[in-house]
């Protein structure tokens, strides 16, 4: 039996029991189950290129229905349960995985290849606490930034130095126009907050746009895909290197 089985067992039925090969399970579901709170979604990272293709695949012949696609990420659902596939960089290993996140409370992974869980030294330690641990290695501190909002209404705590340091890591992001800002926000999914304005980008209007303004993040519905390949083609991922039956494989879901 898996070490912690029950934890496992949890997250099959929150992901549908979709396992797919060459990826791993990471971030807030695992905190959630090792926390004692409900899953809101399963994310998966993948280990190469050609895996997450097929695991797209997988999840149309599976019957899961695509309801949001970005260049970051792409989402199905089935019923309740949601899973995310995210696509804006691959894998070989947990820790990989790790250098990508924020937090060391999300640091926590389930390889699938392997059947075993991987954690950041610090992660049941910090979970346990609910102590917020930044990493300044994640490519999207504007996320972070407002994930301690989110993090901090279930009770967990940051420090005055690790507020500083996501304050600092900021300057690392390179915006230039408002659809860098929307996107930078947005964080890992690739979501982009509604900036609604005519103004021309600067610093200043952007600062004085955000002055008494709630952040959100653009619900614009759109019709999805209905087979992997078209999905596919839509993020900008090349199917085109495959074989001729695994293209209509695709296609055919």
């Amino acid at each position: 039996m898996t070490q912690h089985e029950k934890e496992l067992q949890q997250i099959k039925v929150a992901s549908n029991h979709f396992m797919p090969k060459g990826a791993f399970i990471a971030g807030g579901a695992i905190t959630s189950v090792f926390t004692g709170k409900p899953i809101n979604d399963v994310d998966f990272y993948f280990k190469s290129k050609d895996d997450f293709i097929e695991a797209v695949g997988l999840a149309y012949e599976d019957g899961q229905w695509c309801v949001a696609a970005s260049d970051r990420a792409v989402t199905f659902a089935s019923g309740d349960n949601i899973i995310q596939l995210m696509h804006f960089d691959f894998f070989p290993t947990a820790e990989a995985v790790f250098d990508a996140f924020d937090f060391t409370v999300c640091m926590a992974a389930y390889d699938l290849d392997k059947e075993e869980f991987v954690f950041h030294e610090d992660f049941m330690k910090h979970a346990a606490q609910r102590h917020l641990s930044f990493h300044s290695g994640t490519r999207y501190p504007y996320g972070s930034l407002l994930r301690v909002l989110k993090y901090q209404q279930r009770d967990y705590r940051i420090g005055r130095g690790d507020l500083l340091r996501i304050g600092l890591s900021l300057q690392k992001v390179k915006i230039e126009s408002w659809d860098d800002l929307a996107a930078a926000i947005g964080g890992q999914y690739g979501d982009k907050a509604k900036i609604e304005t005519d103004q021309p980008y600067s610093l200043e209007a952007a600062i004085d746009m955000f002055h008494n303004t709630e952040i959100t993040v653009s619900t614009a519905s759109e019709t999805m895909p209905s087979n992997a390949y078209d999905l596919l083609k839509k993020i900008g991922i090349d199917a085109e290197h495959m074989k001729e039956e695994d293209i209509e494989w695709l296609k055919d879901w």
